[in-house]
């Protein structure tokens, strides 16, 4: 936090807690401020209005000032820019920050990585200067950088990569044989999908392969939805959201 900003809003705060309560050792606090002079105590004395729409002005010119910073460096910036590009949703993307349900350490770590402050070795010898070889440690090829570790690794492909698509393939599934009525376990982390699911005339297939009249390498979608009585098939599949990931499926497809 921006201490100006903090300091601000705790002050308002304060002032609004002191005004508004009657327990006799508040109003005791109340009457002493109010005979006493304090900078705190001029600050007080303003009307609350006042005070709070200061202290918008203080975190507002904060917040501009940080975020000018912010996209002006020369790596670090690089998210800002990424966010107001074609399809993505700003407030989607932000939402996991405004839930509270992570812990600290995630969450820094994850805003770190989305601002490529991660020390990878391209990181160390572009940014810090070091003499490090700047070439993926595990697969020494390509440059080391946040994209290529999430995305790009053939290495982490073999294991890390499919454990992580096989997770968010599992929630999805889960989550629609939920709204289907069929009975899952409570936590959605610990569901094994089993490849058919029936529910009155929905069925849920998990990794099936499709039988097509024209040979398709690519023909097991994760999750396949048949509902019989309306004569409809849902198939689905997940890729992680970066361009090699998506120009790869589209290969598969074509």
């Amino acid at each position: 936090m921006q201490l100006e900003a903090a300091y601000a809003v705790e002050i308002s705060k304060l002032v609004e807690y002191v005004d508004r309560k009657e327990e006799p050792l508040i109003q005791v606090v109340r009457t002493h401020q109010y005979n006493i002079d304090s900078a705190v105590l001029q600050i007080a004395r303003r009307p609350t209005t006042e005070v709070q729409r200061e202290t918008r002005k203080i975190k507002d010119s904060i917040a501009e000032k940080t975020k000018e910073r912010w996209q002006g460096k020369k790596m670090h910036g690089q998210l800002p820019p990424n966010l107001h590009e074609k399809l993505v949703d700003t407030e989607q993307s932000y939402r996991w920050l405004k839930s509270g349900d992570v812990k600290g350490e995630t969450e820094s770590t994850t805003v770190a990585a989305q601002d490529q402050a991660i020390s990878t070795n391209y990181f160390k010898n572009n940014i810090l200067n070091e003499e490090t070889e700047s070439k993926c440690r595990l697969y020494k090829q390509h440059v080391e950088t946040i994209d290529h570790l999430t995305s790009g690794c053939p290495v982490l492909a073999k294991k890390e990569y499919l454990m992580r698509h096989d997770k968010v393939c599992a929630h999805l599934h889960y989550s629609i044989c939920k709204a289907l009525g069929i009975e899952m376990t409570d936590k959605w982390y610990t569901h094994m999908p089993k490849r058919v699911y029936e529910k009155e005339d929905v069925t849920a297939l998990w990794n099936q392969a499709v039988h097509t009249d024209k040979e398709v390498t690519a023909n097991r979608p994760y999750i396949i939805i048949k509902n019989q009585k309306e004569k409809t098939y849902i198939l689905m599949d997940v890729a992680i959201p970066a361009d090699r990931n998506v120009v790869q499926k589209k290969r598969k497809r074509s």
